[in-house]
Formats: C-alpha cells, sequence, structure tokens
C-alpha cells in the first residue's frame, strides 16, 4: 500500500473517475476534516453571560471539547436504564413524603410507561427498579420535612447564566444534643441569622458510580444549587431560605440495603473579595465554554466517554484525512 501520508497514484485516479461520475463523496471537496474552518469566533462574545446546565458543569471543567460535542448532539439515545432513572424522578417528585407502599403502588402503575415488554430481561429491570424505590422510601422515612421539588431557577453571574431545577430541598434538621448518635447528613449548623431558615438541597442519582466523599465536597452541580439557593434564586422557597449543605443521594445499588449518601457542606457567606469556591469555579467554567475552540483532556472517564469516536487523543477518534 500507499505509505503514511503519500497519495497512492491509482487510488487517486479512481477517486477523479468517480468523482467526474458524480458519484457521492468522492470528490475531496465533500470529505469532513479538509475544509477550513467555518468561523474562528467565540460562541460568546465578551460581556455575554454564558447559558450554563448545573448537570454539565464538571464534564466542562473537565474536558471542554466532550462538554462541546456533546452540546452539539454528540450523546448517546436514551437507555432503558436511563427511562428507569427518568420513572424514579418522577416518583419522587410526585411523593416527597411517599412511604414504601405508596411508591411500589405507583412504580407499579407506571411500569409500562417503560415498553420493557415480558422476559428476564425486563424481569431484571422491574427488580432493580423495586429495589431502588425501597432506597428511596427508607431516605424519605428520615429525609426532612419537603418544601419545593423539582424547583426551578435562573441565577445571573457575572460571565455564567446559570438554569436548572432542584430535585428537593428540605429542611435541615438544627443541632440536638438529645441524640448521642446525630446523623451527620441531617444535622446542620445553627442559622447565620435569626430569620434564616436553614434548608438542604437533595440531587437525587440513580446511577452506579458514586463520587468519593471527598470528591462530593466539591461536586460543582451541588455547588451551584446551594449558590441558586442562598442567592434567592429558586422558586417556591420561604424567605430567607440559606443552604446548610446538599448532598447526593444514590438510589441505585451503590449500597444494597439503603441510599449511599454523598454530602457536601454549606457554601457560607460569601463577599466580593471573597466568593465562595462554587462561584469561581463556574464563572472559570463559563469563561471555557465560551471560548472559540475546545481541548481535549485527558481523564478517568475517557474509557466510558460517549464522543470518544470524535477525540484526538483517541485511536477510534483520530484524524483520518491529512
Amino acid at each position: 500500500g500507499a505509505r503514511r501520508g503519500v497519495p497512492d497514484a491509482e487510488a487517486v485516479a479512481v477517486l477523479a473517475r468517480l468523482a467526474d461520475a458524480g458519484v457521492p463523496g468522492a470528490d475531496p471537496a465533500e470529505w469532513h476534516g479538509l475544509a477550513a474552518p467555518s468561523s474562528d469566533a467565540p460562541l460568546w462574545a465578551p460581556g455575554q453571560r454564558v447559558p450554563v446546565s448545573p448537570s454539565r458543569i464538571e464534564t466542562a471543567g473537565t474536558c471542554t471539547l466532550r462538554w462541546a460535542l456533546e452540546a452539539a448532539g454528540g450523546t448517546a439515545p436514551s437507555s432503558a436504564r436511563q427511562s428507569l432513572g427518568t420513572l424514579v424522578h418522577a416518583l419522587a417528585q410526585e411523593h416527597p413524603r411517599g412511604g414504601r407502599a405508596e411508591l411500589l403502588a405507583d412504580l407499579d402503575r407506571r411500569w409500562p410507561e417503560l415498553g420493557l415488554g415480558h422476559g428476564w430481561p425486563a424481569t431484571l429491570e422491574r427488580r432493580r427498579a423495586e429495589a431502588m424505590v425501597e432506597r428511596l422510601a427508607t431516605y424519605l422515612e428520615r429525609a426532612g420535612e419537603p418544601l419545593a421539588v423539582e424547583a426551578r431557577f435562573e441565577l445571573a453571574l457575572d460571565r455564567a447564566l446559570v438554569r436548572g431545577s432542584l430535585d428537593r430541598v428540605e429542611r435541615a434538621d438544627p443541632p440536638t444534643t438529645s441524640d448521642p448518635h446525630p446523623d451527620p447528613a441531617r444535622v446542620t449548623p445553627q442559622p447565620d441569622a435569626p430569620d434564616d431558615v436553614p434548608v438542604r438541597v437533595v440531587d437525587l442519582k440513580t446511577g452506579r458510580t458514586a463520587p468519593s466523599a471527598q470528591e462530593a465536597t466539591t461536586n460543582p452541580q451541588l455547588g451551584a444549587y446551594q449558590l441558586a439557593v442562598d442567592a434567592g434564586a429558586v422558586e417556591g422557597l420561604p424567605e430567607g431560605a440559606r443552604s446548610a449543605g446538599a448532598q447526593l443521594v444514590f438510589v441505585s445499588d451503590v449500597n444494597k440495603a439503603k441510599a449511599a449518601l454523598r454530602t457536601q457542606p454549606g457554601l457560607g457567606p460569601e463577599t466580593p473579595d471573597a466568593p465562595s469556591w462554587a462561584r469561581t469555579h463556574i464563572e472559570e467554567v463559563a469563561e471555557r465554554m465560551a471560548a472559540s475552540s475546545f481541548a481535549a483532556t485527558a481523564n478517568s472517564l475517557c474509557d466510558r466517554c460517549p464522543v470518544r469516536r470524535s477525540c484526538p487523543l483517541r485511536d477510534e477518534g483520530g484524524q483520518v484525512v491529512g
């Protein structure tokens, strides 16, 4: 065959004949990767606020190329597992105080919506769904009073316009001396001011990969939610609501018997000279999202990246024309 980088004369001649005959794709002018960039302008001009989804901050902060490709539609179709996760979220929204029997009954009623049919794969998914609902019910038994579910917000920062919704916001319990072994996920510091209403942000997770306890303390999605609460930007919360912390609640089989919790402390007071880590991180990520080009960054999630076939760091995503 031809040496790498050196055109094969016979192949060139064949392509020329095919192109003359009007065969689609034979003309190199139609090949992806050879045309010059259509624009080198940034996605958002300086001074424009960049729309930021809380659930995409971590991806954009880790690898801006993955974020850009996924934002342009480079994601896999929804799977049955993702549809199940959507259903579990819907049950949690509709039954914020739901008990085991109530949640399982509604799961049974809505199960046909998934369209899984019959057979052992559907049976296994049903067992998994019931186990997730059981873990959700166990969590709700001890959870704080629900103040809002699927609560929407819009928060304008200097460079970022953060929009999203919170799965659940619940009242945070004050510290107590009567319980010698308090649950650290429920006990919160005293309010910063007498009129403050301490609340906890809860993000329900149905995936099987959970961050470490240390990683959760700086989880950017939770940080964005807490920032929105403290700014008074979340719909439906009482006046004076202040985030006393946040947590990821994994109802998948990260733990067998009960939901796995990953907690994040409250952000605390901010000043213009001392912004919270969450605000600083979101602004930095928004600046990267506004750029005119996006770099691939090797990280621990590369093997599972849905756009790795378009990544120059991967063999399967390498350039095929030069």
